[in-house]
């Protein structure tokens, strides 16, 4: 695996938690929103396609990590379906579920042992 592909995972899912935090704790619904919310989706993207090239835990092939990366994928696609048919409940559930998941996966993967933490030189 190359470096290149764990900093662009790591930078994208930090500035993902990042800018989600901050749209979850704002206004819903302005224009400020939909324009953080459309860039924290592309973010995620790039965090989710990504991931596919980071194969530690059972190397050289795909873990049972990725089946939660899928799950990410069909979780965003659910949201911006619901945004898009103004099922705002419905949207708000799958991103706050989302950005739980990616806290969550973020906090793992950044446990001491964990290759993203030995690799940054404090697992």
């Amino acid at each position: 695996m190359s470096n290149f592909v764990v900093w662009f995972h790591l930078i994208a899912a930090l500035l993902a938690i990042l800018l989600g935090s901050i749209n979850l704790s704002r206004r819903k619904g302005t224009i400020q929103h939909r324009v953080i919310g459309w860039v924290w989706l592309v973010l995620m993207t790039v965090v989710t396609l990504s991931s596919f090239g980071i194969r530690e835990l059972n190397p050289g092939q795909f873990s049972w990590i990725h089946i939660l990366t899928v799950w990410t994928i069909i979780s965003m696609a659910v949201a911006l379906i619901a945004i898009k048919n103004k099922k705002i409940r419905l949207h708000a559930r799958f991103m706050i579920g989302t950005m739980i998941g990616a806290v969550v996966a973020g906090l793992f993967a950044l446990a001491p042992g964990r290759f993203i933490s030995t690799y940054l030189g404090y697992g």
